[in-house]
């Protein structure tokens, strides 16, 4: 069996996702309720174990009669992550604290209190870059690797430990990753294949706590706050080229007014502004190939991956 050998290196994105009581990600009009940070300095992954119950019997004569050693288990991993500035909605996210707003709804702060959070938790997905900086060789889609690693369902989210001095003041968030939960296959693409971008093609089971795994679909751009839904729709054949060659994109949804402007990187070089709801925006790609286009909204800078895999069959 062939495998993938790199190391880690650097936290790129980080991205929380809300979830339900159930561990479902929480959906407003189909877009997950989520919050996309670069300001992290670092994240620590611990797990707690269950070391199991001993059984162990002597007979009259000090023999052992019976003895099964203790199974080892991970029961949780205990996730700590120290971020550099203060995001009120990506630490309300966390914790479930209530935020402060000002005169026009902009959360400015957070408030900690003295409750249970008890109903709330998160996904958390985390990219790092890799040691190796070349594109894979032999891929069908030459682009270079990220780590990912994704907990599905984190409780307990607290804001612990800061200090204000003189100097930069980091704040650290404390959570437990729990098994069970909702995420299944997870409402985004994470992957990059050679035909085109998918989510995760084996869901989350019951029973899994930690997904670790190697993608060449880059993390997603950081939010300002809650991440607006930028605009999509399908990439399809366009009609006119009987070549197969050119690739035209329709947007179901365009972000209201006034920040309805949005851009089409078509992955070779070319950029297309985006056209307003119901209408379309064509590119004619010159060489055969899976081509990751990249929709940007803007206003926020929020971005979502689609793909072409050029010719059309």
């Amino acid at each position: 069996m062939s495998a993938v050998r790199d190391t880690p290196v650097k936290g790129k994105m980080l991205r929380l996702t809300q979830l339900d009581v159930c561990g479902n990600p929480v959906l407003v009009n189909g877009w997950p309720v989520h919050v996309i940070s670069k300001g992290f300095v670092s994240v620590e992954y611990e797990p707690e174990f269950d070391d199991g119950d001993e059984i162990e019997q002597k007979n009259a004569d000090g023999d052992a009669c019976v003895y099964e050693p203790g199974r080892r288990r991970v029961k949780f991993y205990n996730v700590t992550i120290t971020v550099c500035g203060v995001d009120p909605e990506l630490f309300g996210l966390w914790s479930n604290m209530p935020l402060v707003l000002d005169e026009n709804g902009v959360a400015t702060g957070m408030r900690v209190t003295s409750e249970l959070n008890l109903d709330s938790a998160v996904a958390f997905e985390l990219w790092s870059g890799t040691a190796q900086k070349k594109c894979a060789p032999g891929s069908a889609v030459q682009r270079p690797r990220f780590g990912y690693f994704l907990l599905p369902n984190v409780i307990d989210g607290q804001v612990t430990d800061f200090t204000i001095e003189n100097g930069a003041a980091n704040f650290t968030l404390s959570g437990k990753a729990i098994d069970g939960g909702g995420w299944g296959e997870g409402p985004y693409d994470v992957y990059l294949r050679a035909a085109g971008v998918v989510k995760l093609t084996d869901p989350i089971g019951d029973r899994d706590l930690l997904h670790v795994d190697w993608t060449m679909l880059p993390p997603p751009a950081p939010s300002p706050g809650i991440a607006a839904r930028p605009a999509d729709g399908p990439l399809v054949e366009d009609p006119t080229d009987a070549t197969g060659m050119t690739v035209r994109f329709t947007p179901s949804f365009v972000p209201a007014a006034p920040g309805n402007t949005y851009t089409v990187d078509w992955g070779d070089g070319a950029v297309s502004p985006g056209p307003a709801q119901a209408g379309n925006v064509s590119h004619k790609y010159a060489a055969a190939g899976t081509y990751l286009v990249t929709i940007t909204d803007g206003t926020t800078g929020v971005t979502r991956y689609k793909s072409a895999v050029v010719p059309f069959a």
